[in-house]
């Protein structure tokens, strides 16, 4: 009859049968067949791992055996239905000893499994003093059950011989091997090797790959059917009998009622069954047709279960850090499914989840998201009425948003996943991966520099230029050396803090500085503006002529939802004592307006005379040209060398000298720097802030010298007539969309106008009047509280809000996420 049936289990509705041809009478001397269930009494297991058992499923996690009676088997990362993944596994399986005197020929036949998956080894050896083994035949790799033999006629003297199968997955997470229905003759006769399908080129990858590779790109396996080439099947390489055809029955459900399913011809050792429903067993047995009409015993019986492969991916993702975006989760299933869970490996590891939304295809299921201990996010997904009916549309929609201090493209993965029918039955899976583009804006932090006399007090400015509006900001001041402490805390009166909590604490080391907006409803706009100014006590004691370096020590700066924005602090020099020669800018003149003039003094403060001057001065935004520079009081009578005015970075460069008399000791100007403004005007301010400062005596040696505070054009020096008034209505995109538990609403309006700010859900429905009222021109904003008319929360989902100004109307949807 035929024989070495085997059945692939785990494929999508279909099952794979294969087999051998009947091989003719060979005269059996020994026979193994492992239907007993259990390692034979007078075999012998050596192993420093998992060792070989026998079994009907030796199947593991990433290594798949096909179907077949019971076999040997030693798998590296499974054992009895447990997976050992760190498992080292140098296996051997010893048969009892042979008295071969006097045979001719030895011939050892057995049904292999071995295809070689990530560096396992498999050999077959002989000893005869049961101890040093020799290796006889190396095993030939192929993903599916062959038969084998070996010529062990060398060995037909010998009194001793024992036969070990040797598994060796050389110290690596490997794989293994399963034997059956050994069969050990003296005559010439061997069992002839048929392949039946040639390897795809992912199936080559597969079985050379290193499993981590593997793992890492399929974590859920590779189906079985993209391994093989399916549809090319070889035929038998030897055919010692004659064969009409081959008769195919299946029993379903139990190996109990078998009919007739198929013939094939007799040069076909393989079957394709189409005509299956996934997750139920069949259950198979193959006779042979000889020509003469006679119809051979059945082989081995078999049994395989068809599994749903069900697809999964998900959309690429992108945002600022801190900010979030919304990623859909698909799920491509034939039958209808009761459960499902997404375990999403983000690498590197900064993105957090917020919420999961359901969409169509889930209304009716509970879900779930949550951040995981080993960084990954899960997802999970419970019917709690109607299934997941057939489909290839989103399941889910999860709101992530990432931390990260650079530009960073995040790879997104399935580490793990579970879908299950409505039956609770593990459906198989196959997911492709996605990507996250994180790009950062960057929020800057800026403390201004001078001087202080030990017992007294010194000013630092605190200056911010974020691109987000700002809602909330935690700053620790920290001197090192600590000669300074914080004494007190002014904030500018250029910015709208009414509806902000202020506080500076000194605690420890740190002079810690709260700022949070409770209404939510008056953020620092986007810009540069001068934040605040902080008071600092210099100790008594202090040693004069040292610097102190003022820095930043854990700074969070916060958007809407309380999230932390990414944030460089530049920290700033303070001189102990009074310096030979300090800096400052003063009496800054003139609106802040397109093509507007304006001027600004620098200020000396200096105890040693002065006769070489070089200062960089910055101005940022760059709205500046320097269109003239005046000598004033103790320098009216200096030189100004012909390189100062605007330099190649745009800076404001001075280099000038007083040989004659120098700049004697004193205080006050020294300069005029008239400027013009630009015509593009976006901020409403412009910082002037030193670069570099330098300073050199009559023999041109260098002086310290120090700079002290900053100075600042604004659009408040101006009329109102100047400032500049939006072009056209608009309606700006709210910030942040997706949003819980508030969102920012953005407009424009270019002139005195009645104005509703209003919003509606999908259905046209009013939810809230925001604004209802006659408002001046400018850019506006309003919070939304996710809350109706009536104060009540709403629920989850889209909404849309309209703007309605004169004959202008506006409408923009926006995510609630709860």
């Amino acid at each position: 009859e035929p024989h070495n049936l085997a059945a692939q289990s785990g494929m999508d509705a279909q099952v794979l049968l294969t087999w051998d041809p009947p091989y003719g009478p060979i005269p059996p001397e020994f026979t193994e067949d492992f239907e007993g269930g259990e390692i034979p009494a007078d075999w012998t297991v050596l192993t420093n791992g998992n060792g070989w058992n026998v079994t009907e499923n030796g199947s593991s996690a990433f290594w798949t055996i096909p179907s077949h009676t019971y076999y040997a088997v030693t798998n590296d990362d499974g054992f009895n239905g447990e997976n050992t993944p760190d498992n080292d596994g140098n296996d051997y399986l010893l048969t009892p000893s042979f008295n071969m005197s006097g045979a001719t020929n030895v011939i050892l036949n057995f049904a292999s499994y071995y295809d070689g998956a990530y560096g396992e080894i498999a050999t077959v050896e002989a000893s005869t003093d049961g101890v040093n083994f020799e290796v006889v035949h190396t095993v030939s790799a192929a993903t599916e059950w062959v038969m084998t033999a070996v010529d062990l006629s060398e060995y037909g003297d010998q009194q001793n011989v024992t036969i070990a199968f040797h598994g060796n997955d050389n110290g690596a997470w490997a794989s293994g091997w399963a034997v059956d229905d050994i069969l050990i003759t003296f005559s010439s006769a061997q069992v002839s090797r048929n392949l039946h399908f040639e390897l795809t080129e992912l199936g080559q990858w597969f079985v050379t790959a290193d499993k981590e590779e593997v793992v890492g790109t399929y974590p859920s396996g590779v189906p079985f059917d993209w391994r093989i080439d399916l549809d090319n099947p070889l035929p038998p390489e030897n055919r010692p009998v004659d064969i009409d055809e081959y008769n195919i029955y299946r029993s379903v459900g139990d190996d109990q009622n078998f009919e007739f399913l198929e013939s094939v011809d007799g040069d076909q050792t393989s079957y394709l069954d189409e005509n299956v429903v996934n997750s139920t067993t069949y259950y198979y047995y193959v006779t042979a047709v000889y020509p003469s009409g006679v119809e051979s015993g059945p082989t081995n019986t078999v049994e395989a279960t068809p599994v749903e492969w069900v697809e999964l991916w998900m959309d690429d993702g992108a945002s600022l850090s801190g900010q979030m975006d919304t990623l859909n989760f698909y799920l491509n299933n034939e039958s209808q499914v009761g459960l499902f869970y997404f375990e999403i490996e983000d690498w590197p590891d900064i993105l957090h989840s917020v919420f999961v939304l359901t969409t169509e295809r889930t209304q009716s299921w509970a879900l779930e998201i949550v951040d995981v201990a080993n960084g990954n996010m899960a997802i999970t997904g419970i019917s709690l009425g109607e299934p997941l009916e057939p489909g290839d549309g989103v399941v889910c929609r999860a709101v992530v948003y990432p931390i990260s201090d650079a530009d960073t493209t995040v790879t997104l993965t399935y580490a793990d996943a579970s879908v299950q029918d409505i039956n609770y039955v593990e459906m198989n899976w196959t997911a492709e991966s996605a990507v996250y583009e994180v790009t950062i804006e960057t929020q800057y932090l800026t403390l201004t520099g001078g001087y202080g006399i030990p017992g007294a007090q010194m000013t630092s400015s605190l200056l911010l230029q974020n691109t987000q509006p700002v809602f909330g900001i935690q700053i620790d001041i920290i001197a090192d050396p600590p000669f300074m402490m914080g004494a007190g805390l002014e904030v500018s009166d250029l910015i709208d803090f009414s509806t902000w909590s202020i506080s500076g604490d000194q605690i420890g080391a740190a002079y810690r500085i709260l700022l949070y907006d409770n209404t939510l409803s008056q953020p620092i706009p986007p810009g540069l503006r001068h934040l605040a100014n902080i008071n600092l006590d210099m100790l008594d004691g202090s040693p004069e002529g040292e610097m102190i370096t003022l820095g930043f020590g854990e700074t969070v700066i916060a958007d809407i939802n309380n999230l932390p924005m990414h944030t460089v602090g530049s920290p700033a020099d303070v001189y102990i004592g009074q310096p030979p020669v300090a800096y400052s800018i003063h009496n800054v003149t003139g609106g802040l307006t397109p093509g507007g003039t304006g001027s600004f003094d620098i200020h000396m403060t200096n105890t040693a005379y002065a006769f070489i001057l070089e200062l960089r001065i910055a101005d940022v935004p760059e709205y500046l040209t320097v269109t003239g520079i005046t000598p004033l009081d103790r320098f009216e009578n200096g030189t100004i060398d012909g390189s100062s005015g605007e330099d190649d970075d745009q800076m404001f460069y001075f280099l000038g000298y007083d040989f004659a008399t120098g700049i004697m000791p004193g205080e006050g100007p020294i300069l005029r720097v008239d400027v013009e403004m630009n015509q593009n005007i976006q901020n409403p301010s412009v910082m002037l802030l030193f670069e570099s400062v330098a300073t050199g005596d009559d023999g041109a040696n260098p002086v310290t010298s120090v700079a002290e505070g900053f100075g600042q054009f604004t659009v408040s020096l101006s009329s109102s007539a100047d400032v500049v008034l939006p072009g056209k209505f608009a309606l700006h995109p709210n910030y942040p969309n997706p949003f819980n538990p508030a969102t920012l609403i953005t407009y424009d309006l270019p002139a005195e106008s009645d104005i509703q700010l209003v919003i509606y859900d999908l259905m046209g429905r009013k939810v809230k009047t925001l604004i209802n009222d006659v408002e001046l021109a400018g850019r506006k904003t309003a919070v939304w509280y996710a809350t109706d008319d009536f104060g009540n929360p709403v629920s989850a989902g889209v909404y849309l809000y309209r703007l309605h100004g004169g004959d202008k109307t506006f409408t923009r949807k926006m995510i609630l996420m709860k």
